[in-house]
Formats: C-alpha cells, sequence, structure tokens
C-alpha cells in the first residue's frame, strides 16, 4: 500500500488537544432566566462514568478534567473539587438515558483513573453494570448518555440503510460526494488516485450509517448524519484491501428548501485507518434549542461531542477528547 496514501489525510475530525468550546455560541448568554442546569457524562458498559459537559442555565462549559489531565487524582468522591461537577454540583443525582431508550438512575462511588487507549481519563465508578467486556480492548463500549440536573435525552434515529429514505439520501448527496472525494484525492502531492473521476463516479455509493431528528422550532426541520463509502476493486500493492472513499458530515432539510449539505471526505484503504465513526447518544432541548450529543471514535482515539442543531446549519459546541494513541 501507499506510504504517502497512508501518511497523508485529506481531512482530519478528531480535534487534537483535550477539551474544546468550538463556538463562539457556547459561551454567548442566553437571555431566558430559567433554562435547566445539567451536567452531562458517557457512561461505559462497564458501569464507569466519564463527565464531559456542563450547561449552566446560559453557557456550555467542561468543568471536568479531560484526557490524561496533571490533575491529582481524588481518593473518594468527597475529595473531588465540587467545580468539576459544573452547577448541579456533587451532590445532584445521575440519570442514565440508555440507547434503547430506557432511562434509569445512576448511583456514582469512587474517582478512578481508566485507560482509553494509549490515554488515561478520570471517571466515577457507578452502579451500572451492561454486557460483559472484553478488557483487552483499548476502549470500552458506551451504553448510556448520563445526566444531572432537570434535562430529558430524546432519541436519535437510526434509519434503515435499505429504506426508501436511504435511497433518496444517497441521491440528494451523490454531486456533493463526487466533489469531496475529488478534493480528497487532489489533496495528496506524492500520489495519485488510480480512477479518474469519470471512473469513480460509475462506482456505487453505499451509505453505512443514517441518523436523523426532527425539529419544529423555530420551523420544522430534519438533521440528518451520514457516514457513506465507495468502494473500489484492489489493485497491485494493495494487498486484498482495495481503496475506499469514505464520506461523513450533516444534512439540513426545510419543506421547500434545497438541503444544505455539510460533507467531507476521506481517501483510504478497505480497513479504514484514520476513519471516525459517530454513535449518537441522544439529543436535548434547552428552550428553542436542540443539540445532538455523540461519540466520534476512530481506531486510535475518540471524543465527546455536543453539536448544536438549527434550520440551517449544525456547529460543533463542545469537543472533548476522550483518550488517543499518537500517530505512527
Amino acid at each position: 500500500m501507499s506510504s504517502s496514501l497512508r501518511n497523508r489525510s485529506a481531512r482530519s475530525w478528531i480535534v487534537p488537544g483535550i477539551a474544546v468550546l468550538l463556538s463562539a455560541s457556547a459561551a454567548a448568554a442566553i437571555a431566558a432566566a430559567d433554562h435547566p442546569k445539567f451536567t452531562l457524562g458517557m457512561l461505559r458498559r462497564d458501569g464507569i462514568l466519564l463527565p464531559f459537559a456542563a450547561f449552566d442555565g446560559r453557557k456550555w462549559s467542561v468543568p471536568w478534567p479531560s484526557a490524561d489531565t496533571t490533575a491529582a487524582l481524588p481518593i473518594a468522591i468527597g475529595d473531588v473539587p465540587a467545580k468539576w461537577f459544573g452547577p448541579t454540583g456533587p451532590d445532584a443525582k445521575w440519570t442514565a438515558w440508555l440507547t434503547d431508550e430506557t432511562h434509569r438512575p445512576v448511583v456514582v462511588g469512587k474517582p478512578v483513573q481508566v485507560s482509553i487507549f494509549c490515554s488515561g481519563y478520570l471517571g466515577l465508578t457507578t452502579d451500572y453494570r451492561g454486557e460483559v467486556v472484553d478488557r483487552r480492548e483499548p476502549t470500552i463500549p458506551k451504553d448510556a448518555l448520563a445526566a444531572t440536573g432537570d434535562i430529558a435525552v430524546r432519541p436519535i434515529t437510526s434509519v434503515s440503510l435499505h429504506s426508501p429514505d436511504a435511497d433518496r439520501m444517497i441521491e440528494a448527496i451523490t454531486d456533493d460526494f463526487n466533489d469531496e472525494e475529488k478534493i480528497a484525492a487532489n489533496a495528496f502531492t506524492e500520489w495519485k488516485h488510480p480512477w479518474s473521476p469519470e471512473e469513480r463516479r460509475t462506482f456505487p455509493i453505499e451509505l453505512e450509517a443514517f441518523y436523523r431528528s426532527s425539529e419544529t422550532t423555530p420551523r420544522k426541520f430534519r438533521t440528518s448524519y451520514i457516514e457513506a463509502v465507495r468502494k473500489f476493486p484492489s489493485g497491485p500493492g494493495d494487498r486484498g484491501c482495495g481503496l475506499i472513499t469514505y464520506v461523513r458530515g450533516w444534512i439540513t432539510e426545510v419543506e421547500g428548501k434545497k438541503p444544505a449539505i455539510d460533507i467531507g471526505a476521506r481517501v483510504t484503504y478497505c480497513d479504514r485507518a484514520d476513519v471516525t465513526f459517530m454513535q449518537p447518544l441522544g439529543r436535548l432541548h434547552v428552550d428553542k434549542d436542540a443539540y445532538w450529543v455523540y461519540q466520534l471514535s476512530s481506531w486510535r482515539d475518540e471524543l465527546y461531542a455536543v453539536a448544536h442543531v438549527t434550520d440551517d446549519e449544525v456547529k460543533t459546541i463542545v469537543a472533548v477528547a476522550g483518550g488517543g494513541c499518537p500517530k505512527s
């Protein structure tokens, strides 16, 4: 396989660093006085809770120490600084909103340092236990979004990849897919794609993930997130693992308007090195504002994020690196 292709990425989606407020709107004061206050955390299948973001009724923040923090590990839950828990404080009750759309209370225990890929993250033990996990894996699956405070977590729909809606989505993104693929293919300086743009378009686009939500304020709109690929036959030197074009991103639909498509492409091999996948955990409503909460992960790192979805765009508000390994 081409070393130039392995070492050069057309676009990177995992945010380097530890914790980022990505949008000015994250820190913008909200006029209404009665917005809920809450803290969010990823609940792993082994029962470890990873707090990562908070909302104080006016703005988002990242009060909990993120991956590989230099902060000392507290011995007991009472030793954790109160400010780390965000606006609801250390005594707030946690609720786990599971991916099967049920919810249950979660009791937190002592602080614990957990390994995530090649990094460490400060978590909290809980009384939750999911299915048995393989401790040899570099990370643990997430079973729920946990939250304190007066906030309900709503589901994000997983759309069938065999549905008419999936076929319509492929048709809607095709032109943008081709444009982004061309940009990604032309980004390499020491490697040339073996298939011309015209030849690439003869290969089908396949959806691999399709998530959607519908909102009604300030007007009706739908937000979709997709992951799609175009696969090419393996060539000499590919060792049976051919090239793919991997595309992911957002589509916003308002009736009577052309969909707003915001996607990006990566050209890589079938092993999908450095490709990023989403796991949606739920969506939140704060007055008239809607948010998606999700994990992005690759084979070497993971990130926890909150995105503000509106009727004309999607903006990432919070991105916290959960852990990762350096690129070899």
